[in-house]
């Protein structure tokens, strides 16, 4: 019996690393695309319409067409036509600006954002974790800004910043959804509405690239492929471990960021950002692991 739970608990850690790293890959082949000449809602538009079709189709097929209240489903639509939608573009976009490396590690503020959020809201309740976490993430941040924020676009440091606070905000709504919702059809819905809000407003106002390299359009392939292998395995993952494990799993993502960028654009990170990155990281984790009464579960990183 306890083979059978380490042989399950080992597949769920490997499905939850398979997960960050499809993640992992998103701002990198965001920086593909763009350079390419991709639009930012060409990009989303595909990338959220086709992973909604796949869902849809996962879902009807293991639970049926979802029996849920009107109240639900607005704030669904809510969370993804909005909320996830503008953390999507935000990240996205901020790589224009800033490396991929850098991206990465800002957006991994979340959880530190999440737990501020959660206790003024009452959501969680104050420990000495999350004081510890709060203060390390704040010195990490530091370090991997720079004291003078010297050479750094400031533009690309809001975006990214931008995008790890709409995403907390996400995660809290999320948080009150997972309680009535799964999250194969919570993600299915939000990434319907997500599709929705750059067909309808994004593509009319920014515009549609068609006339894109082949090169390019793999690129924007890589970024569907990704999301759907990411969001699937996650959704595997978390049944088996929970999500506050496969939530501390995934802040390795920021780290396979990193490493994919330093190969792939020779981009680099002065040690101490690297250290503030690790202070981050940590910070994020204390938050998760907090032994207070009321502790929130972290949604699934589909970030991304």
């Amino acid at each position: 019996m306890r083979d059978k739970q380490k042989d399950s608990n080992g597949l769920a850690v490997l499905l939850i690393l398979i997960s960050t790293l499809s993640f992992s890959f998103y701002p990198i082949l965001g920086k593909v695309v763009f350079a390419g000449g991709a639009g930012l809602s060409t990009v989303l538009f595909f990338r959220f319409c086709i992973a909604a079709l796949i869902f849809w189709t996962i879902t009807i097929w293991r639970e049926g067409f979802p029996r849920l209240t009107l109240k639900t489903w607005l704030l669904l639509w809510g969370m993804g036509g909005i909320l996830y939608s503008m953390m999507a573009g935000l990240y996205i976009s901020s790589v224009l600006f800033i490396p991929a490396s850098l991206a990465a590690l800002l957006l991994y503020a979340y959880p530190i954002i999440v737990t501020v959020i959660a206790v003024l809201i009452k959501q969680e309740e104050f420990s000495i974790f999350k004081l510890v976490g709060l203060l390390l993430a704040t010195f990490g941040l530091v370090l991997v800004l720079g004291l003078a924020l010297q050479g750094i676009n400031y533009l690309g440091v809001i975006l990214a910043l931008g995008a790890a606070l709409v995403y907390a905000i996400y995660i809290v709504i999320g948080n009150k959804m997972l309680e009535t919702t799964s999250p194969l059809v919570s993600t299915t819905i939000i990434s319907t509405s997500a599709a929705l809000t750059y067909g309808l407003i994004g593509l009319p106002i920014g515009g549609t690239t068609w006339d894109l390299s082949w090169g390019t359009w793999m690129g924007i392939g890589g970024i569907i492929i990704s999301t759907i292998i990411g969001m699937l395995t996650f959704f595997e993952g978390i049944k088996r471990i929970g999500a506050t494990s496969a939530s501390i799993i995934s802040t390795s993502e920021p780290v396979m960021t990193v490493v994919l960028a330093v190969i792939l654009f020779n981009e680099y990170l002065t040690l101490l950002q690297v250290v503030g990155g690790i202070f981050v990281v940590v910070g994020g984790i204390l938050a998760v692991l907090s032994p207070a009464p009321k502790m929130i579960k972290q949604v699934d990183s589909s970030v991304n």
